[in-house]
């Protein structure tokens, strides 16, 4: 593995100017992003539990699509189900035996849903499309074993012996992953605006505060413009006057937290631009997303790696959520060149930006292609020495995956 290292990094901090976005808790990408990613972690402890490997899956091209409610000052209700298209791959059988993937993936789907939108029932309001299947990707001639060489059976294995990965994992595809540290301010002003507005803590306290909370940030030297747009729930709203009031306190948490700890010379706020109050034209939602009105969620449309949406930021267009983490390359470099970009930040407080190739049935932890961008002060052996650390130890990047330690999205 060579790891070339180079010195032309376009600090963002530093810029007279960045813009950047996040689409919050509730906003139907984010929630696609959440869901397969949980598919994933839950398949993955589900075998790994019951046969000691992760057996093969990917859940990255799952879709939520919009239904139809009627919405009301104090209520509503669904004309139309929003619609959860689970689309992919699944090991369904192992050693013979088979595994019960629709109950388990279904199951966790509906405590999910019913958690992240409120006024919800799985059961009523959510119509599933089950498109998942067990087909091998590639094929070869195998005149000799008429098809049942390993190759065709990782995706109904006879034992792990058919699965690379559980041995010494290599690379499902020719993929490009990348990361970089540190946040700007912006970014982290973004991340933390959100995060508070649709945390359960907020929840609690301000029963009509929803989640579909989108967030877009523009910088210009020291001075900040904001457009936030966040619903209010229904249910608890009962009035344009009363709807009035919990905007202002939706104002008044923002710029209290701005205050608080960002030091921008000046931050203006615009909060939901397409409020008419006097029309009675206002954000409000039953669920608390826009996925009860119409709007659609896909995978990988939502927010990167790390959290954020910005635009003079590297990335690629690898979908991670939902993928297998223990041989997806574009989802296990992308973490790893994270967890790179963070370690050199820490150790020696140089922004970077680290890109990670694979090719296929290369061995994960011997990368095709190596490349950490910094500034000129970057101290290239201890650089290297944290690179080639993180790149030996991709397993615990893969447990760190099924734990949930990664802000995908």
């Amino acid at each position: 593995m060579k790891i070339n290292i180079i010195r032309e990094l376009l600090d963002i901090e530093n810029c007279d100017f960045e813009i950047t976005e996040r689409k919050g808790r509730g906003h139907p990408d984010t929630l696609s992003d959440h869901l397969a990613e949980l598919l994933s972690r839950t398949y993955s402890k589900y075998t790994l539990n019951k046969y000691g490997v992760i057996l093969r899956h990917q859940f990255d091209k799952l879709s939520l699509m919009g239904g139809k409610c009627d919405v009301r000052f104090g209520g509503g209700n669904f004309k139309s189900p929003i619609r959860l298209l689970i689309n992919g791959r699944v090991t369904s059988k192992f050693g013979g035996g088979v595994i019960d993937t629709k109950e388990l993936l279904i199951k966790t789907a509906s405590d999910f849903l019913e958690k992240e939108l409120r006024n919800f029932n799985f059961l009523n309001d959510c119509r599933v499309m089950w498109e998942v299947t067990s087909n091998s990707t590639r094929g070869m001639i195998d005149n000799e074993n008429k098809g049942n060489s390993a190759i065709h059976n990782r995706f109904h294995p006879r034992s792990i012996k058919d699965l690379p990965e559980a041995t010494r994992p290599i690379s499902n595809d020719t993929a490009v992953g990348c990361g970089w540290a540190p946040l700007t301010e912006l970014e982290r002003m973004i991340l933390d605006i959100e995060q508070t507005l649709t945390s359960d803590e907020t929840w609690k306290k301000y029963p009509w505060m929803g989640a579909d909370c989108k967030i877009m940030g523009s910088r210009h030297k020291k001075e900040v413009d904001l457009t936030i747009s966040i619903p209010q729930l229904s249910t608890n709203v009962h009035s344009v006057e009363e709807y009035k009031v919990n905007y202002q306190k939706t104002l008044e948490i923002v710029s209290n937290l701005i205050k608080e700890k960002f030091t921008f010379k000046e931050v203006r706020i615009t909060l939901n631009p397409g409020d008419n109050t006097d029309k009675e034209m206002l954000y409000l939602r039953l669920t608390g997303s826009c996925i009860e009105s119409g709007d659609e969620g896909q995978v990988s449309r939502g927010n990167r790696l790390g959290g954020v949406i910005s635009s003079r930021r590297p990335f690629s267009i690898e979908g991670l959520s939902g993928k297998n983490p223990s041989y997806h390359a574009g989802k296990i470099y992308s973490v790893a060149a994270l967890d790179i970009a963070n370690k050199i930040w820490a150790e020696q407080h140089v922004p970077c930006e680290v890109f990670i190739s694979s090719q296929i049935d290369r061995p994960l932890d011997d990368p095709w292609v190596v490349v950490i961008n910094s500034t000129p002060h970057i101290n290239s052996v201890k650089a290297e020495k944290v690179a080639k650390k993180i790149l030996a130890n991709l397993s615990d990047i893969t447990k760190k995956l099924i734990d949930g330690e990664y802000a995908l999205a």
